[in-house]
């Protein structure tokens, strides 16, 4: 029997209806947000959730950013904003100084 070393989760959580894993894209002055619904969490032996989604090469894009159903932003390393509009502003900033 071959042994698999790869890490697994040690449980599940469910996600609260309403949350979504979010990506910004911009194109110019306009911006258009791609939401994907997050069915559960994943919690690691590390004790970090990793969103569960349909799609799961979603979350293998460089860092991910949750939408929750009270409309807080949180990313994966716990920064967050109290709504969308404030947390696009950052992004919109963040691009920026990266263009420059």
């Amino acid at each position: 029997m071959q042994k698999n070393y790869r890490l697994s989760g040690v449980g599940m959580l469910d996600a609260a209806p309403g949350t979504y894993l979010v990506h910004a894209y911009f194109d110019d002055n306009q911006v258009d947000l791609v939401k994907s619904n997050i069915i559960g969490w994943q919690v690691g032996q590390d004790r970090r959730l990793t969103p569960l989604l349909l799609d799961p090469r979603a979350v293998d894009q460089e860092g991910w950013v949750v939408l929750h159903p009270d409309g807080r932003i949180e990313n994966e390393d716990g920064q967050s904003w109290p709504n969308e509009d404030a947390w696009l502003v950052h992004e919109r900033r963040e691009r920026r100084a990266e263009a420059h």
